[in-house]
């Protein structure tokens, strides 16, 4: 036991372990501190959207009263953070940078006005609750295209998704651009 207590107790061994202890702590802080740097910037993202980001739900108000329903009751969304727009006010889409739109409110032109107004940094949400409607109805090929190469645009038709993209699009577009 005495001879290998000796054999590491060489000045050569006490050094490589030394070196090797020293960059494993050099390794965790890094890690430690590169972690913090990466989930900082979205979690400061995520609470200050939450906090101050405005949701406007453009659709008839008796799905308004639904949608804005869901989102405060999954408390992600206070209640005074929440506003509507209706076919009256479309063109106030454009002052918004978080939208909820309710394909089946509105009419194709009203759909194209909307998508028209909106903000290329805006983030928008089509709330579609089916694939096809009760009259077998669903979103023209047409419209899902321009609806997909509109920026930031999505369409959900689960309302469990839909708070999922909420979110999702509240960190993405949360941020000023430099």
């Amino acid at each position: 036991m005495a001879e290998i207590y000796q054999i590491f107790n060489n000045p050569f061994f006490v050094i490589v372990g030394g070196l090797f202890t020293l960059s494993s702590i050099v390794v965790v802080l890094l890690t430690f501190a590169f972690w913090v740097l990466g989930i900082t910037p979205l979690l400061w993202r995520l609470g200050l959207g939450r906090w101050t980001r405005k949701v406007a739900i453009v659709a008839k108000s008796d799905m308004y009263s639904v949608l804005e329903k869901d989102l405060t009751d999954s408390g992600v969304f206070r209640r005074n953070n929440v506003t509507q727009i209706t076919n009256k006010s479309l063109s106030d889409v454009k002052n918004h940078s978080l939208l909820l739109v309710h394909y089946q409110s509105f009419t194709p032109q009203e759909i194209e006005i909307i998508l028209n107004n909106k903000n290329s940094e805006a983030g928008m949400i089509f709330y579609f609750p089916s694939f096809s409607n009760k009259n077998g109805e669903s979103i023209p090929n047409e419209m899902r295209d321009k609806i997909s190469n509109t920026p930031n645009t999505t369409i959900v038709n689960f309302r469990g998704r839909l708070l999922n993209d909420l979110v999702t699009t509240l960190i993405t577009t949360s941020y000023e651009k430099r």
